[in-house]
């Protein structure tokens, strides 16, 4: 190959070096926007976040759906987002997936195995579904409802099961008094939970407030 064979080489492989910094530096940028506006929008601080699957366990949501689950200074909440066409360009069912759980009515977090998983009633998922989380454990959250009811709920989490229980229990010792905190109180229309006015989307059954 001659010199300028070469030159084009490198001025390829520049430009391709080039676009994917540029691509990953706005990546960063829009991953720093989404969080500060998280912050904004919710009146907390994020701690950890990662992407997750919603398995179960809440009284409005009883289908799987992937989504972002994340930890602020005062609660737990689990998103999902819309996925894109799929191969044949159509757009699947898509229900929005919004909860919040206050860290003061959080019991315990703690990990279940794949047979305690099947034994409450989730064994079609594990035949099914492909993990997300390696280990042969999946995320138990045991809170309090708004009615005052234990509840658990199940995740498969991309980030280890005692990073989450190590964060949360850290996050419930420094967590501000919430009634404190929270002046103004509003209700949602559609499930009447009460709920912050600032909120864009109802935390317990996801509706888009006005």
């Amino acid at each position: 190959m001659d010199r300028f064979g070469y030159i084009i080489i490198l001025v390829v492989l520049v430009g391709i070096g080039f676009l994917w910094g540029s691509r990953r530096k706005k990546s960063e940028v829009d991953v720093s926007d989404f969080w500060a506006q998280k912050e904004q929008e919710f009146g907390e601080k994020k701690i950890l976040s990662s992407y997750a699957r919603y398995l179960g366990g809440h009284p409005r949501f009883s289908d799987r759906t992937d989504g972002l689950l994340f930890l602020m200074s005062r609660s737990l909440w689990f998103e999902n987002f819309e996925k894109g066409p799929n191969i044949f360009g159509l757009n699947p069912p898509f229900e929005k997936v919004v909860f919040r759980i206050p860290l003061r009515r959080i019991i315990s977090v703690n990990s279940v195995s794949e047979k305690n998983l099947a034994e409450a009633g989730f064994d079609p998922y594990l035949s099914s579904q492909r993990r997300i989380n390696r280990r042969p454990e999946f995320l138990m959250v045991r809170h309090l409802n708004e009615w005052g009811r234990e509840q658990d709920l199940f995740f498969d989490s991309m980030v280890d099961l005692a990073v989450w229980k190590e964060e949360i229990e850290r996050a419930q010792a420094n967590c501000p008094d919430e009634e404190e905190k929270q002046k103004e109180i509003g209700v949602c229309p559609q499930c009447g939970s009460k709920i912050s006015p600032d909120f864009k989307l109802c935390p317990y059954c996801g509706n888009k407030l006005s």
